[in-house]
């Protein structure tokens, strides 16, 4: 290259937009589009022009597809089988992630915390500073539960075989009453059956239990109890074996089945779950047969008591959690450690993204379940503003739709900085 003259630009470096020719999704009528990647871009325009056909039922579909394609049958079974949009050609087109208003997961463990990798750091702040020392970062998890075991191992040295015992421990901070969960439930058993009726007779008043179904054949199967006599006239074992037993194999005319007491299935089916996201006739149940208190040994912090020993400056991480996330960025800006400035910059900056977007208001143990659909989109954002990944397609659904004017102009710096990352917004 001579001096002066302009570098040469790389094959690479060319595929520089998202070239639609052809979209017929819904009611798109033979739409071209080039759309340049790395930039911000909005698509406006009255109720049914067909933004969302071209946004999400093609580039961002046709994205999801191709990406599912690469994963192995096996797994592929597990996901709903996506058709090739109505479009002649796309081209350019990188991962795309849709970052929409829908409601945040179902899992109770949940919180604003742990969905934005803030409660990761923190556990690693506490982990590194926290006086006295526990452990790692999972010795703050509420995720982890402790466990410890000890055996005998076989190793073959030298040519013999040699027998030595071993232990292992694993330190969690997860609070092992309520697993978690920052509450304990009571459940009122006369809210699960009829005792004056049999199980043949329709005595269980849970939702989806019919003697009709599996259920009923399991229960007809398994020996432990007359499905033909009333509850009431159950001994304490048969009583034991109907609401208590935990998970057990059996085999019901020549199928191998699984048969588990009422109330372990409806802690996994009914209680794993975060209730406001059950659905309606089930939720209603739930709520009239549960009783749900706060947990009395973590205190609803769902942390153990090793876990909410440690301190940095006078405070765990129990109590970081709960401060307003506003009056936690101003804590967490006061400290100064060299050996963890990287990790402070960087919790530093999630926290004031929250102040920034307008959930400085918010807690870090905020179950995520409760959150509104405004409040999930924004959280889920400050999610990717800390992802390492970069060159993503972000798809954004209405982001400033319900914000104060205040508000929005913080939302479109924050989309400003996601896009100065090296993203298509």
């Amino acid at each position: 290259m001579s001096k002066g003259q302009p570098a040469a630009l790389e094959p690479a470096d060319s595929h520089d937009v998202i070239r639609v020719l052809g979209a017929r999704e819904n009611n798109l009528k033979d739409v071209d589009v080039e759309l340049p990647k790395r930039r911000l871009t909005v698509f406006t325009g009255v109720s049914g022009s067909g933004k969302s056909s071209l946004v999400f039922g093609t580039i961002a579909a046709e994205s999801q597809r191709l990406i599912n394609e690469t994963y192995s049958s096996f797994v592929q079974g597990f996901m709903p089988t996506l058709a090739r949009p109505e479009v002649d050609l796309l081209e350019g087109l990188t991962t795309a992630i849709i970052v929409g208003q829908e409601r945040m997961g179902a899992d109770p463990r949940s919180t604003v915390g742990t969905a934005t990798d803030a409660y990761a750091m923190l556990r690693i702040l506490f982990s590194r500073l926290g006086k006295p020392y526990i452990g790692s970062p999972q010795a703050f998890s509420f995720n982890v539960a402790s466990i410890s075991g000890a055996g005998a191992v076989t190793i073959e040295k030298g040519g013999t075989t040699v027998k030595e015992r071993r232990s292992f421990s694993i330190t969690g901070g997860m609070c092992p009453r309520c697993e978690g969960r920052g509450a304990v439930n009571d459940i009122d058993l006369t809210q699960l059956y009829d005792e004056e009726l049999s199980l043949n007779e329709g005595a269980l008043t849970i939702p989806g239990y019919s003697m009709e179904g599996w259920y009923g054949r399991i229960f007809r199967g398994c020996g432990y109890f007359d499905p033909d006599k009333p509850i009431k006239k159950y001994t304490k074992k048969e009583l034991h074996d109907l609401l208590h037993r935990e998970p057990t194999k059996i085999k019901v005319d020549g199928i191998n089945l699984t048969y588990a007491g009422l109330i372990p299935q409806m802690k996994k089916s009914f209680l794993s779950k975060d209730v406001d996201a059950l659905q309606p006739h089930i939720r209603t149940f739930v709520e009239r047969a549960v009783t749900f208190t706060t947990c009395p040994e973590c205190d609803g912090s769902r942390l153990s008591a090793e876990a909410r020993s440690s301190k940095i400056k006078g405070i765990n991480i129990a109590d970081a959690s709960t401060m307003q996330i506003s009056d936690l960025a101003q804590w967490v800006g006061e400290l100064e450690e060299p050996s963890v400035a990287p990790l402070l910059e960087a919790l530093r900056e999630t926290l004031d993204s929250f102040v920034e977007i307008g959930l400085g208001y918010l807690s870090l143990n905020r179950p995520s379940g409760t959150l509104s659909g405004g409040e999930a989109q924004r959280t889920k954002m400050i999610r990717h503003l800390g992802s390492a990944l970069t060159d993503v397609t972000y798809v954004f659904d209405e982001p400033t739709i319900g914000l104060h004017p205040h508000d929005i102009q913080r939302m479109n710096d924050l989309l400003l900085r996601l896009r100065d990352k090296g993203n298509t917004v």
